[in-house]
């Protein structure tokens, strides 16, 4: 019987198991490894930030996945040895016939001098709560919206922040005692979608009176001062500082000889495989070229991790089986809330042609009401 390891309890990890389990029908030893007990829902986490949403209704537990036969334990992975086969935890040793990585990536706020000290952001549970309670204190100042690194998941998430943010300024009465702009390091929001949807995310900033600055990477922040220092040389005083923090992935993948030229795991941007045959990665942890190269790499967010551990559990099955394996085909959606019961909507091909295939739906109450299904039907329809 062969042995499989799943790396990583988020998206990609979850799909993979339950796809795994259902196609190889206990032909296999499945064992699913996150060093968490629960399974987080973050497209969320900025509902949660307003306040519209509470902790307990954005995670399950991973023991009450649907995936009959996979075993679910707790640990964190120390190390990962590609020509062993082999993967060290926190208990102990795990060997296996395949391995499939989904281990994300790790917010580093500490990677830029004084971010972490006074910076908020939502990329997980218990920074979207500090950040609810931080706008509930605000009263109006300079607010401060950005990236502080590339690359970072979800491309939008930022827009969306911010966006929610105005709109909550303005339900409270006090958006004209609030000077708001963004910064990003990207040439424009959301690249990988193109030049023209970036322009329309951009005037969304714009219509609302928040400045957007392109282009602007930071270099620290001075937490008594309240001032962001650039890489440009501009600075910015602030009340309130929301950045994305830097990004990486874990030792264990630094560490091993998966990670090539960067923290990154390069894949075929098709099957999912990894140099090693019998290992594959999906999801955040990647490094991804785009066909068309209009971006040097694919973007991290959820729904490709989705895709892609579709079809990597696909080829790990057909390759016990020997059945014909699977391609992924680029294709993703994302919401961009913004408040007031309304989101707009990018979806398409990021692998197409010359360069994305990808259309933008402005801001509407039906994007909106896909976004609410998403959430309710993730969590209804994967766990108990």
């Amino acid at each position: 019987m062969k042995r499989i390891v799943i790396l990583g309890g988020g998206v990609g990890g979850v799909i993979a198991a339950r796809e795994l389990s259902r196609r190889l029908r206990g032909r296999s030893e499945i064992t699913l490894i996150d060093k968490e007990a629960r399974h987080h829902f973050p497209p969320s986490y900025p509902w949660l930030a307003m306040g519209w949403r509470e902790p307990a209704q954005l995670w399950r537990p991973l023991s009450d996945l649907r995936a009959p036969g996979v075993k679910i334990r707790q640990e964190t992975v120390l190390a990962i040895d590609p020509k062993a086969r082999a993967v060290t935890t926190s208990e102990g040793s795990l060997a296996y016939d395949f391995l499939l990585m989904a281990l994300g990536a790790e917010l580093q706020p500490s990677a830029i001098e004084g971010l972490g000290a006074i910076a908020h952001h939502t990329y997980d549970l218990e920074s979207a709560v500090r950040l609810r309670d931080a706008l509930r204190e605000f009263r109006g100042g300079r607010v401060l919206v950005g990236v502080s690194r590339l690359p970072f998941k979800c491309p939008a998430a930022p827009y969306e922040m911010a966006l929610l943010m105005d709109h909550e300024f303005r339900r409270r009465g006090i958006r004209d005692r609030v000077d708001f702009s963004f910064f990003t390091p990207e040439p424009h929001p959301v690249p990988a979608a193109g030049a023209a949807i970036g322009k329309e995310v951009e005037g969304l900033l714009v219509a609302r009176g928040i400045e957007f600055h392109a282009k602007r990477e930071i270099d620290h922040v001075e937490p008594e001062g309240r001032t962001v220092h650039f890489k440009a040389g501009a600075a910015e005083t602030f009340d309130l500082l929301v950045a994305v923090p830097p990004h990486s992935t874990s030792a264990a993948v630094r560490t091993s000889d998966l990670a090539k030229d960067g923290p990154w795991v390069p894949v075929d941007p098709y099957t999912m495989r990894t140099a090693y045959d019998d290992i594959y990665a999906v999801g955040d942890v990647t490094k991804i070229p785009t066909p068309a190269g209009h971006v040097p790499f694919l973007p991290k967010a959820g729904v490709f991790a989705h895709g892609q551990a579709t079809v990597a559990a696909r080829n790990i099955a057909a390759a016990i089986l020997g059945e014909t394996g699977a391609r992924w085909d680029g294709h993703g959606v994302c919401f961009l809330e913004v408040g007031g019961g309304k989101a707009g909507m990018v979806r398409g091909n990021f692998y197409g042609g010359e360069g994305p295939a990808v259309r933008m739906r402005g801001p509407g109450r039906i994007s909106h009401l896909g976004k609410v299904m998403l959430e309710r039907r993730w969590l209804r329809r994967h766990f108990r």
